[in-house]
């Protein structure tokens, strides 16, 4: 999946121009209903994001803490917060850096600069909702392996093919050890889980966990 594929486009997201005031700026935050915002210049480029936390931080930081009128009618520019947008042909794994820092990940065209739109936390989860199959019915495996079992999955699936299960979602990832990996297997509901089980494990795989969901 690229970002492309659940990117909200910058026409639904109406960014902030960076030399907007900092005034205009809170009251289109309070118009959208938002606390964050993408910031772009007038050629429409990237130029970071902004919010209440970010003008706040740069108010309070002055040398004269007191906050008067005129602090509001400076230039955004000024509590802009840098963050390194992604590539709209970038691969969606590379927005899950982003998901505890930001509450979207900004990304551009192709030129590398202008602002294309940006990918939702909230698109981030559905995408790996959908990619685990946690919403769809059926029976989930947990298999324990070690890093290097030739052919992983090409064993796997010669375990699993006699019993002509459909598969939901398999997904590999680290086990916090060097050596050793996991495999979520989901398949649809089956009458033979006790002789996948027993498949897999003649396969080399060990049953960490089986689970009707």
């Amino acid at each position: 999946m690229f970002i492309k594929n659940c990117l909200t486009p910058c026409s639904q997201i109406k960014p902030i121009e960076v030399d907007s005031s900092i005034r205009k700026a809170i009251s289109h935050l309070r118009t959208l209903r938002l606390d964050t915002i993408p910031v772009v210049d007038s050629a429409q480029s990237f130029a970071g994001i902004t919010g209440y936390s970010y003008i706040m931080k740069y108010l309070l930081e002055q040398e004269d803490a007191h906050i008067d009128h005129h602090k509001w009618d400076q230039p955004i520019s000024a509590a802009l917060h840098p963050i390194r947008p992604l590539h709209i042909l970038d691969d969606f794994e590379d927005t899950l850096p982003y998901c505890t820092r930001y509450p979207f990940v900004p990304v551009v065209e192709e030129d590398g600069e202008t602002f294309a739109g940006i990918v939702k936390i909230g698109d981030i989860e559905k995408a790996l909702t959908s990619t685990y199959g946690h919403e769809v019915e059926g029976v989930r495996f947990l298999l324990g392996v070690f890093i290097d079992m030739p052919h992983q999955l090409e064993q796997l699936m010669n375990a699993i093919k006699p019993f002509d299960v459909n598969i939901i979602a398999i997904a590999s990832f680290d086990a916090g050890e060097s050596y050793i990996r996991r495999i979520l297997l989901k398949v649809k509901s089956t009458p033979h889980i006790q002789e996948m089980e027993h498949a897999l494990e003649r396969k080399g795989f060990r049953v960490l966990n089986i689970k009707h969901q």
